[in-house]
């Protein structure tokens, strides 16, 4: 492959992350929708926001079923295909159920392309440079996600409908993924199994590395888990211990994801290095950190640590996902790569319950998380020790 089809291959894949957090870019439309749908309640208005994230969930899931059935490159396709087009029609059309409909459909797309779009990285590249892309791939999904949310708000100075122009973004995309990625099974990327000795050893492969995916699946919950309850609580806890406002909150979660966009920047270079002593390292400095703002009496202290949880944190989902692409074969990373992202999703879904029933308060919420991922690195740091240490009798 020349420089520059690897360049425009590795840009295609970037850009693909775009529609990973693009249902919630136009949240600030709700207002405006409220007024036009009067007939509608508020919170089935609202829902035109979540209906995205429960169809993406189950697509995701049939993502994996669908490659099997067409290949990588036409199911991402397929999803970000039906995405760009299901995406617009709200800035057409002044009917609920249409919006509605469209807003399901766009949850489809999402889901169909999302793991592809993090799974083809791992197709077609390998070791530090796939390491350095699955750091800019969190990078610039966070990226792409402010940059729309900004346009979005731009647009709504005209009207909720011109808000959803900002999903034309989507089209490039398409362009850019029909032109310049190529079909890893047709390409030799993905190689057929025969019955050979090798097939046979895929085997063994596969059989001992399902635990392993299994794990860092698992591992994907608890973290996202863990990680979310900081954003849920920490308005709750400020205003319980007359620390500071929600407002001042949203500005500490902002800090937290702006220092979690260098930290995926990093991704690459910390992973060369650390290998895989960055995972719990990642998963210690959080919840150290977390623990810190548990007991944190200033404002200027909790933004300070929400820099350091931020940083710590956006290293620890890349892992994750580049060590699913390292441990599966390729034809079976993107399941597993769904399987996660499930995982992912759930685990925030369900942070409000789970701080509410290891806290009683804000403060006790937050701490406790803190302690879940301190018992997390301690278990991934035994791992990855004795990972070492096999790797060297080796």
């Amino acid at each position: 492959m020349s420089k520059t089809k690897k360049i425009m291959l590795i840009i295609a894949l970037l850009f693909l992350n775009i529609v990973e957090q693009a249902a919630s870019v136009i949240t600030a439309t709700i207002p405006g929708m409220a007024k036009t749908f009067s007939n509608v309640s508020l919170t089935n208005v609202e829902m035109l926001t979540t209906i995205v994230s429960m169809f993406v969930t189950v697509f995701v899931l049939v993502s994996g079923v669908i490659v099997k059935k067409i290949g990588q490159k036409q199911t991402a396709l397929l999803g970000i295909t039906i995405a760009a087009v299901s995406s617009i029609i709200p800035a057409f059309s002044n009917s609920y159920i249409i919006v509605l409909i469209s807003r399901g459909v766009l949850g489809i797309g999402i889901g169909l392309a999302n793991p592809l779009a993090i799974s083809l990285i791992g197709t077609f590249f390998q070791g530090d440079e796939r390491a350095r892309l699955m750091g800019w791939r969190s990078a610039i999904a966070g990226v792409g996600t402010s940059l729309m949310t900004y346009l979005a708000g731009q647009l709504l100075k005209i009207s909720w409908h011109a808000s959803y122009l900002v999903y034309l973004l989507f089209v490039p995309a398409v362009i850019l993924f029909v032109i310049f990625v190529p079909s890893p099974e047709k390409e030799g990327y993905i190689e057929e199994q025969t019955e050979t000795k090798e097939d046979g050893q895929k085997s063994v492969k596969i059989q001992k590395s399902k635990p392993l995916l299994i794990a860092l699946m698992f591992l994907m919950f608890m973290a996202m888990v863990s990680f979310m309850i900081l954003a849920v609580k920490l308005p709750t806890f400020l205003v319980q211990n007359k620390i500071g406002t929600a407002s001042q909150s949203a500005t500490a979660w902002s800090i937290h994801n702006l220092a979690g966009l260098l930290g995926g920047m990093c991704f690459g270079y910390l992973y060369k290095h650390l290998k895989g002593y960055l995972l719990p390292m990642g998963l210690a400095l959080v919840g150290v950190g977390f623990v810190m703002i548990g007991f944190s009496k200033t404002m200027t202290i909790i933004y300070l640590l929400n820099i350091l949880t931020g940083f710590a944190a956006s290293n620890v989902t890349p892992y994750i996902f580049n060590r699913i692409s390292e441990v599966a074969l390729p034809q079976n990373a993107p399941f597993y790569t769904s399987l996660a992202l499930v995982g992912s999703n759930f685990g925030s879904f369900i942070s409000p319950y789970a701080g509410s029933l290891i806290g009683k308060t804000g403060k006790l919420a937050i701490i406790n998380a803190g302690v879940i991922l301190l018992v997390l690195a301690i278990i991934t740091t035994v791992t990855a020790f004795r990972r070492m240490r096999l790797t060297q009798q080796g």
